[in-house]
């Protein structure tokens, strides 16, 4: 549970998902005996929406971990569309393998193993969508990296921008997440002012910033 809304408000908007099915319980199960992070089930929910409507052939996510984001995108696309998905951790890629597997969507999915940062300079592909959800404090060095590979009228999506309202009042709990905090508080001055870019940040889970690169 997050602390950037209200904890009764939380659990509204919870209760007016959609029910998910035993493969996704058990993947936030699995992230919460294991302390492995992942998107909200409210968020999962936005992504599948705007898979559906905008209909992306070629998608792009940045942080794969078990592959519960994957999954929520995968289950919208069309027949023809792929995602090609980053992941850092070779342990936790493996898992997302056989979600992906017990999912029966494997085929929709182009998996790779290392750091983004190197590996977006070998992708030769361009993007209609975008998802983020890796290291908070490097969001404005994706920003840049991955504007060149988003097609124009094309849609970045970025997850925990909010970071529990560290970012608001830029008061954190420890000292070690200042950089991270100030950083992501950065990249979201840095979409304020950049005039390639429309966006909107959207107060759902810990904050998600809907990026469109104008065509």
């Amino acid at each position: 549970m997050k602390d950037l809304l209200d904890s009764n408000l939380q659990l509204f908007i919870k209760s007016l998902l959609p029910e998910r099915d035993n493969l996704l319980l058990t993947m936030e199960d699995y992230a919460r005996d294991y302390h492995i992070s992942i998107i909200e089930p409210e968020i999962g929910q936005l992504l599948k929406f705007l898979v559906c409507v905008t209909n992306p052939k070629n998608i792009l996510e940045i942080g794969t971990a078990i592959g519960y984001s994957t999954l929520w995108m995968a289950r919208a696309l069309a027949e023809d569309a792929r995602i090609t998905t980053i992941e850092l951790v070779p342990q936790r890629l493996q898992v997302a393998e056989s979600n992906f597997e017990k999912a029966g969507v494997i085929d929709k999915i182009i998996r790779i193993n290392g750091d983004a940062r190197e590996i977006i300079y070998e992708l030769d592909e361009v993007y209609d969508f975008i998802f983020l959800d890796a290291a908070k404090g490097q969001y404005s060095e994706f920003l840049d990296l991955t504007s060149k590979l988003l097609k124009p009228g094309g849609l970045l999506v970025a997850d925990n921008v909010l970071l529990n309202g560290w970012v608001i009042d830029l008061k954190y709990p420890e000292r070690r997440k200042k950089t991270m905090v100030y950083k992501m508080r950065g990249f979201l001055e840095e979409l304020k002012e950049n005039q390639g870019f429309v966006s909107s940040i959207i107060p759902l889970g810990d904050g998600v910033a809907l990026i469109w690169k104008k065509g």
